[in-house]
């Protein structure tokens, strides 16, 4: 099991339970999906939007 999390371009360190956590959840999530062939490896990249600023 490798879990691997990159913000911004550098790496965010992961002790095991939260490794662990993230690579059940993400498992878990795909295997409900019902996909054609099992999983051999995961990329998952999450753009954040920068949130518009409220004018007053």
């Amino acid at each position: 099991m490798k879990v691997q999390i990159l913000v911004n371009g550098k790496d965010v360190k992961l002790k095991d339970f939260p490794q662990r956590a993230l690579y059940n959840l993400v498992l878990g999530f795909l295997k409900s999906l019902k996909l054609e062939e099992e999983p051999k490896k995961i990329v998952i990249e999450i753009e954040v939007k920068e949130r518009e600023q409220k004018v007053d």
